[in-house]
């Protein structure tokens, strides 16, 4: 009897001692996983908060250790054919940080030089040259506090000229190409450095214009090759470029292109009659007859 009663008094001291472990494991985690929630979100915050003042020296103003980068690629697929059947390829999405400057510094860029703006060049290499796909620009007006990027849709001509034409079951050009490998590696000397103001030419060429809705790239009827990003302070008033480039870490590389089959579109060529199953529905479709 007495022995039936240790052992009972025992398993009552073990189960509340699993219990006070227990709780104290809880308590440990929640505090655990509240400390992280806090932590991340302190980082979130100083990444989307920080922001670049104007420094000057000598009478020569510049932005120290301006740093921007392209990251998280990922191929679109397009599915084609008169009943969808193949997966192609629209193109690449990429993303380009985008370093916010503080108001007073835009204050001083503005009255100073008439600079608004960050210019972008975008560039292809291939076989070692290179070649200029277009310049787009950003207004400082439309870079908020928690502006962190853009992105980018590098397209291949099929799916660039419009939404008709990404519409298609039958692509332009006789774009059949599905995209295998690619990837963004880092760019050399494009680490974080300084950018000095100082006007350096007139941009003659056609500038477009970002507001971080999704930006469309044409890239060709081919898209292998190496891409890369430079930017440079921008008077959007007198098209002046008032700065060197400076150039953006990633190269953005496309290795591998399949070209696909797809029978059903044989002798289809959409670009001269689009097929009826493609075309846009416009408002008169969604009367009431």
């Amino acid at each position: 009897m007495a022995l039936s009663f240790i052992s009972f008094s025992n398993d009552i001291l073990l189960k509340e001692s699993m219990a006070m472990i227990e709780n104290i494991s809880n308590t440990i985690y929640n505090k655990t996983m509240k400390f992280l929630i806090i932590f991340n979100f302190l980082i979130l915050f100083l990444s989307c908060s920080k922001e670049y003042h104007l420094t000057s020296k000598n009478g020569i103003y510049f932005i120290n250790e301006l740093y921007s980068e392209m990251d998280n690629s990922e191929e679109i697929p397009w599915d084609v054919g008169l009943k969808r059947e193949i997966e192609i390829s629209k193109g690449v999405r990429f993303y380009i940080s985008v370093p916010k400057i503080e108001s007073n510094s835009i204050n001083l860029l503005n009255k100073k030089y008439g600079v608004d703006s960050w210019l972008y060049r975008f560039r292809k290499i291939e076989r070692g040259a290179k070649k200029d796909l277009g310049l787009y620009s950003i207004s400082f007006n439309n870079i908020s506090r928690n502006t962190k990027n853009f992105s980018v849709n590098l397209f291949y001509q099929a799916a660039a000229i419009s939404k008709l034409f990404r519409n298609f079951h039958c692509p332009a050009f006789n774009h059949r190409f599905k995209i295998e490998n690619y990837g963004i590696s880092p760019r050399p000397n494009s680490d974080a450095s300084s950018i000095y103001l100082r006007q350096v030419e007139t941009v003659r060429a056609q500038v477009g214009q970002l507001r971080f809705s999704p930006m469309i790239l044409p890239g060709g009827l081919n898209l292998a090759g190496k891409y890369i990003v430079d930017m440079a302070f921008y008077n959007s008033n007198k098209k002046q470029r008032f700065s060197e480039w400076f150039p953006i870490n990633g190269v953005l590389d496309i290795q591998t292109e399949l070209k696909k089959t797809v029978a059903s579109c044989n002798g289809i060529k959409e670009e001269n009659k689009p097929l009826p199953e493609s075309r846009l529905p416009n408002l008169r479709d969604f009367e009431i007859k």
